[in-house]
Protein backbone atom coordinates (compact mmCIF):
# COMPACT_ATOMS: atom_id res chain seq x y z
CA UNK A 1 0.00 0.00 0.00
CA UNK A 2 0.73 3.64 -0.44
CA UNK A 3 0.66 3.88 3.22
CA UNK A 4 3.54 1.35 3.98
CA UNK A 5 5.85 2.66 1.40
CA UNK A 6 5.79 6.21 2.23
CA UNK A 7 6.41 4.67 6.47
CA UNK A 8 9.03 2.80 4.80
CA UNK A 9 11.29 5.48 3.11
CA UNK A 10 10.43 7.77 6.12
CA UNK A 11 11.95 4.88 8.25
CA UNK A 12 12.22 5.95 12.03
CA UNK A 13 13.77 9.23 12.03
CA UNK A 14 11.60 12.25 13.61
CA UNK A 15 12.31 14.61 10.52
CA UNK A 16 10.57 11.80 8.16
CA UNK A 17 7.34 11.04 10.51
CA UNK A 18 6.80 14.89 10.35
CA UNK A 19 7.32 15.16 6.73
CA UNK A 20 4.49 12.27 6.43
CA UNK A 21 2.35 14.33 8.77
CA UNK A 22 2.46 17.25 6.86
CA UNK A 23 2.05 15.23 3.15
CA UNK A 24 -0.81 13.21 4.06
CA UNK A 25 -2.68 16.14 6.01
CA UNK A 26 -1.70 18.38 2.60
CA UNK A 27 -3.77 15.43 0.54
CA UNK A 28 -6.25 15.02 3.23
CA UNK A 29 -7.13 18.78 2.55
CA UNK A 30 -7.42 18.66 -1.35
CA UNK A 31 -9.17 15.51 -0.84
CA UNK A 32 -7.42 13.81 -3.22
CA UNK A 33 -6.47 9.98 -2.36
CA UNK A 34 -4.22 9.74 -4.86
CA UNK A 35 0.16 9.83 -5.64
CA UNK A 36 2.04 10.00 -8.45
CA UNK A 37 2.08 6.87 -9.63
CA UNK A 38 -2.09 6.54 -9.21
CA UNK A 39 -2.55 4.34 -6.63
CA UNK A 40 -4.99 5.51 -4.33
CA UNK A 41 -4.48 6.73 -0.53
CA UNK A 42 -6.86 4.71 2.18
CA UNK A 43 -10.13 5.90 2.12
CA UNK A 44 -10.78 8.27 5.39
CA UNK A 45 -11.52 6.24 8.82
CA UNK A 46 -11.84 7.91 11.64
CA UNK A 47 -13.74 7.37 15.14
CA UNK A 48 -13.50 8.06 18.79
CA UNK A 49 -12.93 4.86 20.30
CA UNK A 50 -15.65 6.10 23.31
CA UNK A 51 -19.15 7.56 21.93
CA UNK A 52 -19.26 10.16 24.59
CA UNK A 53 -17.13 11.01 27.59
CA UNK A 54 -19.10 11.58 31.40
CA UNK A 55 -16.51 13.58 33.19
CA UNK A 56 -17.06 14.16 37.51
CA UNK A 57 -17.01 18.01 38.23
CA UNK A 58 -13.13 17.96 39.62
CA UNK A 59 -10.42 19.49 37.76
CA UNK A 60 -8.13 16.18 36.06
CA UNK A 61 -6.50 15.21 32.83
CA UNK A 62 -7.82 12.38 30.41
CA UNK A 63 -6.82 10.46 27.54
CA UNK A 64 -9.13 9.63 24.62
CA UNK A 65 -8.34 6.95 21.81
CA UNK A 66 -9.02 7.26 18.17
CA UNK A 67 -9.00 5.18 15.63
CA UNK A 68 -7.48 6.53 12.24
CA UNK A 69 -6.42 5.07 9.38
CA UNK A 70 -4.52 8.69 8.55
CA UNK A 71 -3.32 11.47 10.06
CA UNK A 72 -6.06 13.62 12.11
CA UNK A 73 -6.41 16.45 14.10
CA UNK A 74 -8.76 17.67 17.27
CA UNK A 75 -10.27 20.88 18.58
CA UNK A 76 -12.85 22.17 20.73
CA UNK A 77 -14.19 26.07 21.37
CA UNK A 78 -14.68 24.96 25.18
CA UNK A 79 -12.90 27.00 27.48
CA UNK A 80 -13.07 24.44 29.86
CA UNK A 81 -11.07 22.11 28.01
CA UNK A 82 -7.64 22.06 27.32
CA UNK A 83 -6.22 19.77 24.56
CA UNK A 84 -2.70 19.03 25.44
CA UNK A 85 -1.89 17.11 22.69
CA UNK A 86 -4.02 17.90 19.16
CA UNK A 87 -3.00 15.00 16.51
CA UNK A 88 -1.70 12.24 15.44
CA UNK A 89 -0.21 9.91 12.66
CA UNK A 90 -2.86 6.76 12.75
CA UNK A 91 -4.81 5.06 15.82
CA UNK A 92 -3.64 6.48 18.72
CA UNK A 93 -4.98 9.25 21.57
CA UNK A 94 -4.30 12.56 22.80
CA UNK A 95 -4.38 14.05 26.07
CA UNK A 96 -6.77 16.83 27.41
CA UNK A 97 -7.48 18.41 30.85
CA UNK A 98 -10.78 20.19 31.94
CA UNK A 99 -10.76 22.50 34.79
CA UNK A 100 -13.52 22.23 37.66
CA UNK A 101 -17.05 22.14 37.72
CA UNK A 102 -18.42 25.21 40.48
CA UNK A 103 -21.68 25.44 38.74
CA UNK A 104 -24.79 23.31 40.48
CA UNK A 105 -25.49 21.73 36.80
CA UNK A 106 -23.15 19.88 34.96
CA UNK A 107 -22.46 21.28 31.59
CA UNK A 108 -21.33 19.83 27.96
CA UNK A 109 -19.03 20.48 25.25
CA UNK A 110 -17.75 18.98 21.68
CA UNK A 111 -14.48 17.64 20.85
CA UNK A 112 -14.10 17.71 16.69
CA UNK A 113 -11.70 15.34 14.93
CA UNK A 114 -11.09 15.14 11.38
CA UNK A 115 -8.92 13.95 8.45
CA UNK A 116 -10.50 16.07 5.69
CA UNK A 117 -11.58 19.55 6.68
CA UNK A 118 -15.07 19.44 6.50
CA UNK A 119 -15.59 16.02 7.38
CA UNK A 120 -15.68 16.48 11.11
CA UNK A 121 -16.46 13.23 13.78
CA UNK A 122 -17.94 14.80 16.91
CA UNK A 123 -17.31 13.73 20.63
CA UNK A 124 -19.80 14.41 23.43
CA UNK A 125 -18.32 15.48 26.81
CA UNK A 126 -20.19 16.14 30.02
CA UNK A 127 -19.15 17.35 33.15
CA UNK A 128 -21.21 17.09 36.14
CA UNK A 129 -21.57 19.87 38.57
CA UNK A 130 -21.36 20.21 42.04
CA UNK A 131 -25.00 19.62 42.81
CA UNK A 132 -25.82 21.27 45.40
CA UNK A 133 -24.80 25.07 46.62
CA UNK A 134 -25.34 27.79 49.16
CA UNK A 135 -26.23 30.96 48.43
CA UNK A 136 -24.67 31.92 51.94
CA UNK A 137 -22.12 30.80 53.81
CA UNK A 138 -21.70 33.02 56.86
CA UNK A 139 -24.73 34.10 59.02
CA UNK A 140 -24.27 36.45 61.79
CA UNK A 141 -27.07 37.30 64.51
CA UNK A 142 -27.87 39.51 67.52
CA UNK A 143 -28.52 37.44 70.95
CA UNK A 144 -31.85 38.11 70.91
CA UNK A 145 -31.72 35.58 68.38
CA UNK A 146 -34.24 34.76 65.15
CA UNK A 147 -37.77 33.30 64.68
CA UNK A 148 -36.41 33.04 61.20
CA UNK A 149 -33.99 33.59 59.51
CA UNK A 150 -33.53 31.81 55.63
CA UNK A 151 -31.24 30.32 53.97
CA UNK A 152 -30.96 30.03 50.69
CA UNK A 153 -30.16 27.55 48.39
CA UNK A 154 -30.11 26.05 45.18
CA UNK A 155 -29.85 21.94 44.06
CA UNK A 156 -30.11 19.15 41.40
CA UNK A 157 -29.96 16.25 43.90
CA UNK A 158 -31.75 15.06 46.91
CA UNK A 159 -30.36 16.54 50.30
CA UNK A 160 -29.96 16.10 53.97
CA UNK A 161 -28.43 18.64 56.68
CA UNK A 162 -26.67 18.75 59.98
CA UNK A 163 -25.66 20.82 62.70
CA UNK A 164 -22.68 20.59 64.40
CA UNK A 165 -22.59 18.43 67.49
CA UNK A 166 -24.20 19.74 70.72
CA UNK A 167 -25.88 22.49 68.95
CA UNK A 168 -29.05 22.93 70.43
CA UNK A 169 -30.15 26.52 69.85
CA UNK A 170 -30.58 26.04 65.79
CA UNK A 171 -33.85 24.93 64.90
CA UNK A 172 -34.53 23.93 61.33
CA UNK A 173 -37.61 23.80 59.10
CA UNK A 174 -36.95 22.05 55.63
CA UNK A 175 -37.87 23.66 52.64
CA UNK A 176 -40.45 22.39 50.00
CA UNK A 177 -39.87 18.92 48.10
CA UNK A 178 -37.75 19.58 45.62
CA UNK A 179 -37.42 17.54 42.34
CA UNK A 180 -33.93 15.72 41.28
CA UNK A 181 -32.67 16.26 37.97
CA UNK A 182 -33.60 19.62 37.47
CA UNK A 183 -32.29 22.58 38.66
CA UNK A 184 -34.49 24.01 42.28
CA UNK A 185 -34.21 27.28 44.21
CA UNK A 186 -34.77 26.10 47.95
CA UNK A 187 -34.35 27.54 51.06
CA UNK A 188 -33.96 26.34 54.82
CA UNK A 189 -35.57 27.95 57.37
CA UNK A 190 -34.05 28.96 60.82
CA UNK A 191 -35.26 29.63 63.97
CA UNK A 192 -31.99 30.75 66.47
CA UNK A 193 -32.79 31.11 70.55
CA UNK A 194 -31.74 34.37 72.32
CA UNK A 195 -28.41 34.06 74.06
CA UNK A 196 -27.86 35.38 77.44
CA UNK A 197 -24.00 35.05 77.82
CA UNK A 198 -22.62 38.25 78.25
CA UNK A 199 -19.02 36.83 78.16
CA UNK A 200 -18.76 35.17 74.75
CA UNK A 201 -20.45 34.47 71.68
CA UNK A 202 -20.82 31.17 70.15
CA UNK A 203 -20.65 29.60 66.96
CA UNK A 204 -22.45 26.47 64.94
CA UNK A 205 -21.90 24.59 61.64
CA UNK A 206 -24.56 23.55 59.60
CA UNK A 207 -23.84 21.12 56.91
CA UNK A 208 -26.01 20.87 53.65
CA UNK A 209 -25.14 17.41 52.23
CA UNK A 210 -26.20 16.27 48.59
CA UNK A 211 -27.20 12.82 47.89
CA UNK A 212 -24.12 13.05 45.23
CA UNK A 213 -21.37 13.24 47.87
CA UNK A 214 -21.15 17.50 48.05
CA UNK A 215 -21.62 19.31 51.56
CA UNK A 216 -22.15 22.55 51.71
CA UNK A 217 -21.02 24.29 54.90
CA UNK A 218 -22.88 27.51 56.46
CA UNK A 219 -21.33 29.06 59.48
CA UNK A 220 -23.28 31.05 62.13
CA UNK A 221 -22.10 33.05 64.96
CA UNK A 222 -24.33 34.79 67.60
CA UNK A 223 -23.17 37.60 68.95
CA UNK A 224 -22.64 38.16 72.96
CA UNK A 225 -25.17 41.03 72.88
CA UNK A 226 -27.88 42.64 70.66
CA UNK A 227 -26.16 44.68 67.66
CA UNK A 228 -26.67 48.23 67.43
CA UNK A 229 -26.01 50.87 64.87
CA UNK A 230 -22.31 51.35 66.11
CA UNK A 231 -21.55 47.20 65.79
CA UNK A 232 -22.07 47.31 62.22
CA UNK A 233 -20.58 50.61 61.81
CA UNK A 234 -17.82 48.25 63.57
CA UNK A 235 -17.97 45.76 61.21
CA UNK A 236 -17.56 47.47 57.94
CA UNK A 237 -14.95 49.62 59.20
CA UNK A 238 -12.88 46.99 60.28
CA UNK A 239 -13.66 44.86 57.10
CA UNK A 240 -12.91 47.96 54.43
CA UNK A 241 -9.60 48.71 55.29
CA UNK A 242 -10.70 51.51 58.58
CA UNK A 243 -7.07 51.99 59.87
CA UNK A 244 -6.10 52.91 56.60
CA UNK A 245 -8.88 55.55 56.06
CA UNK A 246 -7.61 59.49 55.27
CA UNK A 247 -10.67 60.52 57.56
CA UNK A 248 -11.55 58.06 60.38
CA UNK A 249 -14.40 56.94 62.48
CA UNK A 250 -13.94 57.28 66.30
CA UNK A 251 -15.49 54.53 67.93
CA UNK A 252 -14.37 56.49 71.74
CA UNK A 253 -16.59 59.36 70.65
CA UNK A 254 -20.27 59.65 71.10
CA UNK A 255 -22.33 58.35 68.00
CA UNK A 256 -23.92 61.24 66.75
CA UNK A 257 -23.63 63.52 63.38
CA UNK A 258 -20.35 64.72 63.50
CA UNK A 259 -17.75 65.56 60.99
CA UNK A 260 -14.94 65.27 63.21
CA UNK A 261 -15.63 62.18 64.87
CA UNK A 262 -17.76 60.60 62.46
CA UNK A 263 -17.31 61.88 58.88
CA UNK A 264 -19.75 60.62 56.32
CA UNK A 265 -22.27 59.61 59.13
CA UNK A 266 -25.72 61.08 59.35
CA UNK A 267 -27.00 60.30 63.29
CA UNK A 268 -30.85 60.71 63.33
CA UNK A 269 -32.88 60.42 67.36
CA UNK A 270 -29.87 57.78 68.11
CA UNK A 271 -30.34 56.17 64.68
CA UNK A 272 -27.93 56.23 61.73
CA UNK A 273 -30.05 57.33 58.68
CA UNK A 274 -26.82 58.48 56.16
CA UNK A 275 -23.44 57.07 55.05
CA UNK A 276 -22.50 59.61 52.02
CA UNK A 277 -18.50 59.14 50.73
CA UNK A 278 -19.75 60.67 47.98
CA UNK A 279 -19.11 64.37 48.28
CA UNK A 280 -15.91 66.09 47.54
CA UNK A 281 -14.33 66.26 50.79
CA UNK A 282 -14.44 62.50 51.23
CA UNK A 283 -13.07 61.20 47.77
CA UNK A 284 -10.50 58.67 48.07
CA UNK A 285 -11.05 58.15 51.76
CA UNK A 286 -9.22 54.67 51.37
CA UNK A 287 -12.72 52.62 51.64
CA UNK A 288 -12.19 49.26 50.52
CA UNK A 289 -14.06 46.11 51.12
CA UNK A 290 -17.57 44.70 51.46
CA UNK A 291 -20.39 46.97 52.13
CA UNK A 292 -22.66 43.87 53.98
CA UNK A 293 -22.63 45.19 57.42
CA UNK A 294 -24.34 48.76 56.32
CA UNK A 295 -27.43 46.90 55.39
CA UNK A 296 -28.49 46.11 58.59
CA UNK A 297 -28.65 49.88 59.23
CA UNK A 298 -32.69 49.35 59.21
CA UNK A 299 -32.99 53.32 59.21
CA UNK A 300 -30.63 53.54 56.90
CA UNK A 301 -32.23 56.40 53.81
CA UNK A 302 -29.12 57.39 52.25
CA UNK A 303 -25.99 55.08 51.43
CA UNK A 304 -23.37 57.04 48.95
CA UNK A 305 -19.46 55.95 47.95
CA UNK A 306 -17.58 57.34 44.84
CA UNK A 307 -13.95 56.93 44.27
CA UNK A 308 -13.78 53.99 47.07
CA UNK A 309 -13.49 50.54 46.24
CA UNK A 310 -16.34 48.52 46.82
CA UNK A 311 -16.44 44.96 46.16
CA UNK A 312 -20.53 44.79 45.17
CA UNK A 313 -23.93 45.58 45.92
CA UNK A 314 -24.58 42.37 48.40
CA UNK A 315 -27.91 40.56 48.31
CA UNK A 316 -28.18 42.46 51.85
CA UNK A 317 -29.05 45.47 50.24
CA UNK A 318 -33.11 44.75 50.12
CA UNK A 319 -33.02 45.15 54.31
CA UNK A 320 -32.60 48.81 53.51
CA UNK A 321 -36.34 49.17 53.12
CA UNK A 322 -36.05 52.86 53.82
CA UNK A 323 -33.54 53.88 51.55
CA UNK A 324 -33.85 56.69 49.02
CA UNK A 325 -30.52 57.29 47.22
CA UNK A 326 -28.20 54.74 46.58
CA UNK A 327 -24.77 55.75 45.00
CA UNK A 328 -22.20 53.57 44.35
CA UNK A 329 -20.13 55.51 41.34
CA UNK A 330 -16.68 54.55 40.10
CA UNK A 331 -15.82 52.32 42.81
CA UNK A 332 -14.93 49.18 41.28
CA UNK A 333 -18.06 47.29 41.74
CA UNK A 334 -18.53 43.68 40.06
CA UNK A 335 -21.34 41.49 39.79
CA UNK A 336 -24.89 41.96 38.89
CA UNK A 337 -27.60 44.46 40.78
CA UNK A 338 -29.34 41.85 43.03
CA UNK A 339 -32.58 41.08 42.60
CA UNK A 340 -33.86 42.09 46.22
CA UNK A 341 -33.10 45.51 45.59
CA UNK A 342 -36.89 45.32 44.32
CA UNK A 343 -37.54 45.44 48.29
CA UNK A 344 -36.53 48.99 48.22
CA UNK A 345 -40.06 50.19 47.26
CA UNK A 346 -38.98 54.06 48.64
CA UNK A 347 -35.33 54.37 46.49
CA UNK A 348 -35.33 57.61 44.34
CA UNK A 349 -32.08 57.37 43.37
CA UNK A 350 -30.00 54.65 41.80
CA UNK A 351 -26.50 55.74 40.42
CA UNK A 352 -23.75 53.30 39.56
CA UNK A 353 -22.22 55.12 37.06
CA UNK A 354 -19.10 55.66 35.73
CA UNK A 355 -17.54 59.16 34.33
CA UNK A 356 -13.79 58.99 32.31
CA UNK A 357 -14.22 61.83 31.07
CA UNK A 358 -12.96 63.56 34.79
CA UNK A 359 -12.16 60.55 37.06
CA UNK A 360 -7.69 60.98 37.95
CA UNK A 361 -6.25 57.85 36.88
CA UNK A 362 -5.59 54.70 38.77
CA UNK A 363 -9.34 54.42 40.39
CA UNK A 364 -11.56 51.46 39.40
CA UNK A 365 -14.50 51.92 37.42
CA UNK A 366 -17.34 50.06 37.70
CA UNK A 367 -18.13 46.83 35.58
CA UNK A 368 -21.49 45.67 36.65
CA UNK A 369 -23.00 43.06 34.66
CA UNK A 370 -26.49 41.53 33.62
CA UNK A 371 -29.74 43.67 33.10
CA UNK A 372 -31.86 46.09 35.16
CA UNK A 373 -35.61 44.87 35.19
CA UNK A 374 -35.29 44.79 39.41
CA UNK A 375 -35.51 48.47 38.99
CA UNK A 376 -38.63 48.28 37.25
CA UNK A 377 -40.40 47.14 40.30
CA UNK A 378 -39.32 50.19 42.41
CA UNK A 379 -42.15 52.51 41.50
CA UNK A 380 -40.93 55.75 42.64
CA UNK A 381 -37.16 55.87 41.19
CA UNK A 382 -36.65 59.40 39.77
CA UNK A 383 -33.24 59.07 38.28
CA UNK A 384 -31.55 55.60 37.39
CA UNK A 385 -27.79 56.82 36.51
CA UNK A 386 -26.26 53.40 34.96
CA UNK A 387 -23.91 54.70 32.27
CA UNK A 388 -20.58 53.30 31.27
CA UNK A 389 -20.43 49.53 32.48
CA UNK A 390 -21.15 46.24 31.22
CA UNK A 391 -25.31 46.07 31.53
CA UNK A 392 -27.09 43.95 28.87
CA UNK A 393 -30.74 42.54 28.15
CA UNK A 394 -33.49 44.30 27.17
CA UNK A 395 -34.86 48.09 28.46
CA UNK A 396 -37.67 47.25 31.00
CA UNK A 397 -41.21 48.33 29.81
CA UNK A 398 -44.12 49.44 28.60
CA UNK A 399 -44.27 52.39 31.05
CA UNK A 400 -47.29 53.09 29.91
CA UNK A 401 -50.55 51.31 28.84
CA UNK A 402 -52.91 50.90 25.84
CA UNK A 403 -54.37 54.47 26.33
CA UNK A 404 -50.89 56.20 26.80
CA UNK A 405 -51.46 56.62 30.97
CA UNK A 406 -48.10 55.43 32.73
CA UNK A 407 -48.19 52.77 34.82
CA UNK A 408 -45.12 52.51 36.27
CA UNK A 409 -41.58 54.75 36.65
CA UNK A 410 -44.70 57.85 36.79
CA UNK A 411 -41.55 59.83 38.28
CA UNK A 412 -38.67 58.93 35.84
CA UNK A 413 -36.61 62.53 35.47
CA UNK A 414 -33.17 60.64 34.36
CA UNK A 415 -32.53 57.84 32.51
CA UNK A 416 -29.04 57.46 31.68
CA UNK A 417 -27.53 53.83 30.42
CA UNK A 418 -25.20 54.93 27.92
CA UNK A 419 -22.48 53.06 26.92
CA UNK A 420 -23.38 49.75 27.69
CA UNK A 421 -24.70 46.04 25.97
CA UNK A 422 -28.40 46.42 25.69
CA UNK A 423 -30.26 44.78 23.04
CA UNK A 424 -33.96 45.09 21.22
CA UNK A 425 -36.07 48.20 21.08
CA UNK A 426 -37.34 51.22 23.15
CA UNK A 427 -40.63 49.97 25.18
CA UNK A 428 -42.81 52.52 24.41
CA UNK A 429 -43.78 55.11 27.73
CA UNK A 430 -40.34 57.16 28.31
CA UNK A 431 -40.97 59.92 26.38
CA UNK A 432 -44.28 60.22 27.99
CA UNK A 433 -42.75 60.59 31.52
CA UNK A 434 -39.55 62.47 30.39
CA UNK A 435 -41.96 64.65 29.27
CA UNK A 436 -42.99 65.90 32.83
CA UNK A 437 -39.38 67.11 33.62
CA UNK A 438 -39.45 69.27 30.84
CA UNK A 439 -36.18 70.71 29.58
CA UNK A 440 -34.90 68.80 32.49
CA UNK A 441 -35.42 65.29 31.19
CA UNK A 442 -32.85 63.26 30.72
CA UNK A 443 -33.39 60.31 28.24
CA UNK A 444 -29.32 59.03 27.10
CA UNK A 445 -29.32 55.66 25.61
CA UNK A 446 -26.69 56.08 23.04
CA UNK A 447 -23.32 53.53 22.37
CA UNK A 448 -25.86 50.15 23.07
CA UNK A 449 -26.68 47.89 20.75
CA UNK A 450 -30.90 48.94 20.49
CA UNK A 451 -32.99 48.38 17.58
CA UNK A 452 -35.84 48.62 15.86
CA UNK A 453 -38.39 51.70 15.37
CA UNK A 454 -38.28 54.53 18.18
CA UNK A 455 -41.86 54.56 19.75
CA UNK A 456 -44.11 57.69 18.75
CA UNK A 457 -44.25 58.85 22.56
CA UNK A 458 -40.80 59.63 22.57
CA UNK A 459 -40.63 61.34 19.29
CA UNK A 460 -43.39 63.29 20.35
CA UNK A 461 -40.78 64.26 23.79
CA UNK A 462 -40.23 68.12 22.98
CA UNK A 463 -36.44 67.60 23.70
CA UNK A 464 -36.12 64.60 20.83
CA UNK A 465 -35.33 66.86 18.37
CA UNK A 466 -32.26 68.35 20.29
CA UNK A 467 -31.25 65.56 21.78
CA UNK A 468 -31.53 62.15 18.81
CA UNK A 469 -28.85 61.86 17.12
CA UNK A 470 -26.34 62.59 20.25
CA UNK A 471 -28.35 60.71 23.37
CA UNK A 472 -30.49 57.93 21.16
CA UNK A 473 -29.03 57.18 17.62
CA UNK A 474 -25.87 57.51 18.23
CA UNK A 475 -23.86 54.12 18.26
CA UNK A 476 -27.57 52.13 18.67
CA UNK A 477 -29.54 50.46 14.84
CA UNK A 478 -32.68 52.56 15.34
CA UNK A 479 -35.00 53.96 13.06
CA UNK A 480 -37.41 56.55 12.66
Amino acid sequence: MILNRILSLCGQSCIGRIGLLSLLIGLSGCQDFTDDTGMTLPEPDLKFVDEALNLPLDEKEYTVDIESNLPWRVKTSAAWIDLLTSNGLKSGSFKMSVTKNTDVASREAEISAWIVEGAETKLKVVQEGIGIALKKRTLKVGAKGNEEEVIPFVTMVAYTYELSEGCDWIHITDGEPITPGVVNESELKLKIDPYKDVEDGRTAYLYLKGSNGVTDMLTITQDKKPLEDIDYLRMFYEGANGDNWVKKWNFDAELKTDAANWPGVTVTNGRVTGINFAASSLFINGIKGDITPLCYLSELTSLQFKRQLIDFIPEEIGQLTNLTTLMIAECGLKGKIPVSISNCQLLRVFNISNDPTVTPNGYKYNEVEGGIDMLFDIPGLVTIKAYDNQLSGTLPGPLVDENNQAIAWKNLKEFMIDWNQFTGNIPAGYGTVIEKSGGSGIFRVYNNQLSGQIPSDLKAWSQYGKRKDAWILKGNNLTE
